[in-house]
């Protein structure tokens, strides 16, 4: 009967996602098969710190996490706000230039990613403390070149044609908060209850390059046939803080139920603080500037059942509150600057520029199996799904998310009494999605989003596809 159970399990595994992947660009991957709420291994620092009390001795863990990402985004001609010659129009995107604006672009980028922790329990039974270093939420960018702009007329005349139809979102972007953080657990032996606590530095970057016109607009030329557009670069930081909790019950020998909370970095909106480049026609100006953002705070939720020496099953889930990134409001970095905006992305306040994201929650759900085919050798095999967190009025190509399947394969093998290696490698299987024109940069169908929130339509086709590879090893003493 137990064979039976474990070959349905495996096979409704087939159909789910792992920990590879997740909503928005939230992106802790550590851990592969082994990071996940109930976990015992040094990424419960993250996942869940009540964790770090359930293994004994110093532990130092490293982890590597290696990315390659195909993507493309296909742009209808119907999306271009205005084509030169139809009616009354005389500024915007010419005939000639329809190329410039419309048709795919493409990026083939591969991504690192570290994770580093050293766990003890120094000396005192159930006790477990931790220092380590992480990336859970980020992602880099960058955009092919679109060939036909490289050289000849067209390229003369369209210079920015070569950045791709994606350039007025992002040609080359990196969003990043990097973790340090302390944290502490300790384990009850009656009830078998471990509770745990960890403490943050969050470091927020935001760097992006961009194709941007001052009305909003994608015109390539203006009134007069004059080159219309521009480039500005966006480059903040910041440091906040931020807290993660949680306890793992053991009510049966080899059964793990764990509940885990992650705040929001700086719990509200996070501020960074840096430069705002514009250039056009060779002139470059420079604004100090703030840019306010919301990310999510997380609950996490699993169970693991050690069902024997030889199998384990593992069910776990997330849920993201992303309903918290609203927008990206860049104001002057001035003591009383402010991002009030209106439902239509108009505002009274002085904000120099306003992405609108208005994202919505979202959760994922996995599972795992585990196999010890001889005692130091443990194979894995995970699934499960994560939903889409970003509306079809503000899905654009600087961040992409669709619903998502993930299946991964791993081993963990004891080299030693005292050293691990794992590597987990998922394959992320995204939907493809298409935006209509009507909904696009829109804060109702058909009604755009006003200044200064006023943004080229992103309508099209997205698809995607991320590969990836999790390698770590442990060492205790």
């Amino acid at each position: 009967m137990r064979k039976i159970i474990i070959a349905v399990f495996g096979t409704l595994l087939v159909g789910a996602s792992s920990p590879a992947s997740a909503s928005g660009f939230l992106a802790a991957r550590f851990g592969g098969e082994l990071g996940h709420p109930t976990t015992d291994n040094p990424t419960a620092i993250y996942y869940n710190p009540a964790g770090l009390s359930l293994a004994k001795g110093t532990r130092i863990y490293l982890d590597g996490t290696f990315a390659l990402r195909h993507a493309s985004y296909d742009r209808p001609a119907a999306a271009i706000g205005h084509i030169n010659g139809e009616g009354e129009e005389v500024s915007g995107t010419p005939r000639d230039g329809i190329a410039a604006n419309s048709g795919e672009a493409d990026l083939t980028n591969f991504i690192a990613s570290p994770f580093a922790a050293v766990v003890s329990d120094l000396g005192v039974p159930n006790l477990g403390v931790a220092l380590g270093f992480y990336v859970p939420f980020g992602g880099t960018a960058v955009w092919s070149k679109n060939e036909t702009f490289e050289s000849g007329p067209l390229a003369q005349k369209y210079p920015g044609g070569v950045d791709g139809v994606q350039r007025w979102w992002t040609e080359d972007g990196k969003i990043q908060s990097l973790y340090l953080t302390a944290a502490a657990s300790y384990r009850l032996e009656e009830p078998k209850l471990s509770f745990g606590l960890a403490v943050s530095a969050i470091n927020n970057v935001l760097h992006t390059v961009r194709a941007r016109n001052g009305d909003g607009t994608d015109d390539l030329v203006d009134g007069n046939g004059d080159p219309k557009e521009q480039r500005s670069l966006l480059d903040v930081s910041g440091w906040d803080v931020g807290v993660g909790a949680g306890v793992i019950w053991e009510p049966a020998d080899g059964l793990y139920l764990g509940v885990s909370y992650q705040s929001r970095p700086g719990f509200g909106d996070s501020s960074m603080k840096g430069t705002l480049k514009t250039s056009f026609g060779g002139n470059v100006s420079e604004d100090d500037v703030k840019v306010s953002q919301g990310l999510p705070d997380i609950w996490r939720a699993g169970a693991r059942w050690r069902m024997d020496p030889e199998w384990e099953l593992r069910l776990f889930g997330e849920f993201v509150r992303w309903s918290f990134l609203k927008r990206q409001c860049v104001m002057p970095d001035t003591p009383n600057a402010s991002c009030d905006i209106n439902e239509d992305g108009s505002t009274s306040s002085d904000v120099i520029q306003n992405i609108e994201r208005r994202w919505k929650d979202a959760f994922g759900i996995r599972a795992g199996a585990s196999w010890w085919a001889t005692e130091p050798l443990q194979l894995m095999l995970g699934a499960g799904y994560d939903f889409n967190a970003i509306p079809d009025k503000t899905l654009d190509p600087s961040f992409y998310d669709m619903g998502k399947v993930t299946i991964s394969l791993g081993a963990q093998y004891e080299l030693l009494e005292n050293v691990a290696l794992a590597a987990t490698f998922t394959q992320v299987i995204y939907a493809e999605r298409t935006v209509s024109v009507e909904d696009s940069q829109s804060f109702r169908p058909g009604e755009r989003f006003q200044q200064p929130s006023t943004q080229p339509s992103s309508a099209g086709t997205y698809r995607q596809s991320i590969s990836v590879l999790d390698v770590n090893a442990q060492y205790t003493f």
